[in-house]
């Protein structure tokens, strides 16, 4: 965060206590450090970081008349939105700290009435206070210990398990027990491993009224001729006041059913398959995967963004930020070759989209779509089939 201070001004907040709902859920950094936790939280970043950023206008009934290709918005969401970040980075970062922190932040840099930077907020915590002179801000504790303040509606906020708080996610605290037993099967097996290396058995002395110095002494003795013993030939000479019993400890960990039932604790909390993660998975996985994971995610971005980049009268006009994933590009080839061959009389997809799902680069005049000409409206059948134009038809008023 220190890269970005200089970004953040500085807002004088009024201290009232504004409730628990009002603050971020406490969040733990070693959930993100376990290996499971960390591969499912960039599997659903990465698929969601590939949807583009599309501003676009819709008309009075709710559809998409026009498409602003050439928007700033666009332009910082899916290119650069800051000095260090690409779009990729910054979509990619914004549904990490949501995954991980049930609460996702990113401050938006205005130059007058354009959108000049695009910032993600790291924090350690953060809550929601009145500004003097009226509105809100979120002041928060940054990861350089650093106290600072941005005004609410600079800051876009994505938040994740929305229910018992005012403003901010749950926290991931029902997985935490899952994340404690993995933890704890790890060290024990880990102690184990470690015991088992250096404690190689047992020396008895049949020497009667031996000190503990002598004891000690013998058994360095016999440790010396065990070392030795490793690298001559592996036999250790022993005399008959001595007795050696060797231990047989064994590493322990959980079995592989348990080691299973808690991973996919963490699976199903994450509503992720062992197959999705695997980058193995099946047309029906993609798609189930896609609707219940990563299309949420988009729906919830493009609404965030859209209500911190316009004011209510450009929604009102119909501004819209959208982000928008095809879903096709993770079909196999045959349905894609179906889909075409069903919709290439109606026009539903331009050259340059054919091209796009196969991952072809797109052509020149690419952008048009073509159609049959073997249909027609339904009440103009018969004007189709006879060649009458309806602009030849005397009404009997000229």
């Amino acid at each position: 965060m220190g890269l970005f201070s200089k970004l953040f001004g500085f807002i004088k907040v009024r201290y009232v206590y504004s409730g628990a709902g009002a603050r971020s859920a406490p969040f733990s950094k070693e959930a993100y450090e376990q290996e499971t936790v960390r591969a499912v939280i960039d599997c659903i970043a990465i698929h969601t970081a590939k949807a583009e950023a599309m501003h676009v206008m819709l008309g009075k009934d709710g559809r998409v008349k026009e498409i602003k290709r050439n928007s700033p918005y666009v332009k910082l969401l899916n290119q650069q939105p800051n000095p260090l970040m690409t779009g990729f980075d910054l979509k990619y970062k914004l549904i990490t700290q949501l995954e991980n922190n049930t609460t996702a932040m990113c401050y938006v840099k205005w130059d007058g009435l354009r959108p000049e930077m695009m910032v993600p907020i790291a924090y350690s915590n953060f809550e929601i206070m009145p500004i003097d002179g009226g509105g809100y801000a979120v002041q928060f504790l940054d990861q350089d210990g650093i106290q600072r303040a941005l005004n609410i509606e600079d800051v876009i906020i994505l938040r994740k398990f929305f229910n018992s708080r005012d403003v901010a996610g749950d926290g991931n605290e029902p997985i935490y027990d899952s994340l404690d037993m993995i933890k704890a099967a790890n060290e024990s097996l880990l102690d184990a491993v470690s015991v088992s290396n250096k404690v190689r058995g047992l020396l008895k002395q049949k020497k009667a009224m031996l000190d503990s110095d002598d004891v000690k002494q013998s058994t360095a003795e016999f440790a010396e001729r065990f070392a030795y013993a490793a690298k001559h030939g592996g036999i250790v000479g022993v005399d008959s006041m001595e007795d050696y019993s060797p231990l047989q400890v064994r590493a322990w960990s959980a079995n592989a059913s348990q080691t299973k039932d808690i991973r996919d604790n963490i699976l199903r909390y994450w509503r992720m398959s062992n197959a999705i993660l695997m980058s193995d998975y099946t047309e029906a996985q993609w798609q189930a995967f896609y609707e219940s994971v990563i299309e949420p995610r988009l729906i919830q971005m493009g609404q965030a963004f859209t209500n911190a980049c316009f004011t209510q009268r450009e929604k009102d006009a119909g501004n819209r930020i959208i982000f928008n994933s095809s879903i096709l590009l993770n079909t196999a080839m045959q349905t894609k070759v179906n889909i075409l061959n069903a919709a290439k009389e109606i026009g539903l997809f331009t050259k340059n989209e054919m091209r796009e799902m196969f991952g072809y680069s797109p052509i020149e005049g690419g952008d048009e779509a073509q159609v049959s000409l073997n249909y027609v409206k339904a009440t103009d059948q018969s004007k189709y089939q006879t060649g009458e134009n309806e602009q030849e038809v005397d009404d009997g008023q000229n």
